[in-house]
């Protein structure tokens, strides 16, 4: 592998994609859909070839900038993932965004009407939580 490009986050990407994509085709194998299993067999065989090529690809430059293009459109999609995570599997706490600074914050998880002051632009909102910590 000296010389080569190696193993990034994209490849990582491409590699789990293509892998659901064959689960995903293999599901409209079974039904019995032929063109459809066809659709998501290339297209999976396409993202092995394209993540295989960038591991054994000598053209470093190249590949790191791809990978920096990935990981810029991976930035803007996280926060979302992140925010549904963190607020449906915290047992203590409560994610909630100030609505005039945009600043995220974490609540302790107690049930009730409750009036909450934002640390950074010091502003009040009101806010509602319909449950408590989980047992």
């Amino acid at each position: 592998m000296r010389g080569r490009y190696g193993f990034d986050a994209f490849g990582r990407f491409l590699l789990i994609a293509s892998f659901v994509l064959s689960l995903i085709g293999g599901g409209f194998r079974i039904f019995n859909m032929p063109r459809i299993y066809y659709l998501f067999w290339a297209l999976n065989t396409a993202g092995y070839i394209f993540a295989v090529y960038r591991i054994l690809s000598r053209n470093i430059l190249r590949r790191e900038a791809e990978n920096q293009w990935y990981l810029r459109r991976r930035e803007r999609v996280m926060p979302h993932i992140d925010r549904f995570t963190k607020s449906h599997f915290d047992r203590d706490y409560l994610y909630k965004v100030c609505p005039f600074c945009h600043t995220k914050l974490r609540l302790r998880r107690v049930r009730g009407k409750h009036t909450t002051r934002c640390p950074k632009c010091g502003s009040q909102f009101k806010l509602r939580v319909y449950w408590g910590p989980l047992e």
